[in-house]
């Protein structure tokens, strides 16, 4: 009777963990969706910004060519586009495993290293992000108290570009930081290490066979 009490208790007790793994699992993917859509919007926005930059450069050079006018700020725009847009759609480019990796080595290692290696690279991006937007915050409230701008002809505010930029940073190290703690708890929870939520829907690893 004592020994089926103790099980009793055991049932109850994985039970319980099983139900909080799983609560706190849910609560991590509601983050990581809001986190998705706010990163989504961003590339978005970037997609947007570099079209209608490349419209405004094609207009810039057929009016200086057939008509004579130009608006002088070509480059200048240009800059601003790339900075917004190449910033912006970081975050998003993480959660598709869009970024580019150099896979000398990595398809021939074993999918639990892989794997091992996939959650390295987000935690040193959570840190890499995170001190780049931070120096460029403070930057960007340099430039603000101190009033300054561009050397150029707009004289843009410097605070606006790199306050951008370092949103842009801000919410790839968010995405990063979130997407990194998940995968640790889905993986305690199924009982075995399982991809990170980067491209296509994670799975389990798998265990490799012995030779």
């Amino acid at each position: 009777m004592k020994g089926s009490g103790e099980y009793g208790r055991c049932g109850v007790e994985t039970t319980a963990a099983s139900r909080k793994a799983a609560a706190v699992t849910s609560a991590g993917r509601q983050l990581l969706l809001a986190v998705d859509r706010i990163a989504a919007g961003m590339a978005f926005a970037s997609g947007a910004v570099f079209l209608l930059a490349s419209v405004y450069i094609v207009l810039d050079v057929i009016g200086r060519k057939f008509v004579g006018i130009s608006s002088a700020v070509t480059d200048e725009m240009g800059g601003y586009a790339l900075a917004f847009g190449g910033m912006w759609a970081l975050a998003h480019t993480l959660r598709t495993g869009g970024h580019v990796r150099i896979d000398v080595l990595l398809p021939h290692l074993p999918r639990t290293f892989r794997i091992v290696l996939s959650y390295a690279a987000l935690l040193i991006m959570v840190f890499f992000a995170g001190i780049v937007a931070v120096y460029v915050w403070r930057l960007a409230a340099d430039s603000y108290a101190a009033n300054a701008r561009a050397m150029s002809f707009l004289r843009t505010p410097l605070f606006v570009p790199q306050g951008l930029m370092a949103f842009g940073f801000s919410v790839l190290s968010l995405e990063a930081a979130v997407i990194f703690p998940l995968g640790l708890v889905e993986s305690i929870a199924a009982g075995h290490l399982m991809e990170p939520a980067l491209g296509e829907e994670a799975g389990p690893a798998e265990e490799e066979a012995s030779p």
